[in-house]
């Protein structure tokens, strides 16, 4: 069993408060999107010839 070193935030009934790591993994999933998409945007402003090769996938 591996131990955490954070604490499992748990509600008042002393059950795990599934909504909170929800809530967090979709903020931490929106984050990469983003990242990802704002990687990918600049690289392919920096290879645009024109604004169709922008259209069409590397």
């Amino acid at each position: 069993m591996h131990i955490t070193e954070t604490q499992i935030r748990l509600r008042r009934d002393g059950s795990i408060d599934t909504a909170y790591y929800m809530r967090r993994g979709r903020l931490l999933r929106s984050r990469a999107a983003h990242d990802l998409v704002t990687a990918r945007q600049k690289t392919t402003r920096a290879r645009q010839g024109g604004w169709l090769w922008g259209l069409l996938p590397n």
